[in-house]
């Protein structure tokens, strides 16, 4: 009977600690990186890429390396990103710096590398294929000047990438009583900045002389689509 009971007591001692063990291997954090971007979009002046990729590693675990990486037929790049770790996916965020040539709008292969130590290192890596689409600088001038016929004449900068089409775009001013509307032409898309001068009037009077809220609008097209960029602020009429 002792003998017995001996071994029933071994066999419920090893199905707990299996269980346990189980259970903490069911509970043990995977390692993963993933780029989950099927996009991504080229700064103005073609000299960073950014998307956004997908982790899962354990907040105990030291990263060693987190890597990310782009190449197109004329540009490369690469830099760090910081992942956020936890039990369940996290999407994060990554913009790439380029090392050679300038981004363009297009074709583009990422590789991503996330490397931790948990006694020993782990690695994963994903990579993954993106359509490069472009992103437009619209900056406004701090001041505008008023001019004999009542009009404001204000500048306003444009960037954007190569590959891009310039479709022009409008800036409006208010000044608190009167708003008025101008326009303006097509800008190159080659990486650089380029300054137009935009006269803005309005039908229901002359502007005056003071602070006023002044709105700047311009887009670009790629591939049949179109994308804007924006600039708000407030300015002077001097």
């Amino acid at each position: 009977m002792r003998s017995t009971s001996r071994v029933v007591l071994i066999g419920l001692v090893a199905l707990l600690v299996g269980g346990l063990t189980q259970a903490a291997q069911a509970h043990r954090t995977s390692l993963s990186v993933e780029v989950i971007s099927e996009q991504s979009t080229v700064s103005p002046n073609g000299r960073s890429m950014s998307f956004h990729l997908e982790t899962v590693c354990d907040r105990k675990w030291t990263v060693m390396e987190a890597r990310v990486s782009v190449t197109q037929a004329q540009a490369s790049g690469s830099g760090s990103f910081t992942p956020i770790c936890g039990r369940i996916p996290y999407v994060v965020g990554v913009t790439v710096p380029v090392t050679q040539g300038i981004f363009q709008t297009g074709a583009t292969q990422a590789t991503a590398v996330l490397v931790v130590g948990q006694g020993s290192t782990k690695r994963a890596e994903d990579s993954g294929a993106l359509r490069a689409r472009p992103s437009v600088s619209v900056i406004l001038a701090d001041q505008g000047k008023l001019q004999s016929d009542g009009s404001v004449l204000i500048n306003v900068t444009i960037t954007c990438p190569m590959s891009a089409v310039g479709q022009g775009g409008q800036v409006a001013i208010y000044d608190g009583v009167i708003r008025g509307v101008g326009t303006f032409g097509p800008t190159p898309c080659d990486t650089l900045p380029h300054t137009v001068s935009v006269r803005v009037s309005s039908n229901q009077g002359s502007f005056r002389v003071g602070s006023a809220e002044a709105d700047g609008f311009a887009s670009v097209t790629e591939g049949g689509d179109v994308f804007p960029g924006q600039d708000l602020r407030t300015i002077q009429i001097v």
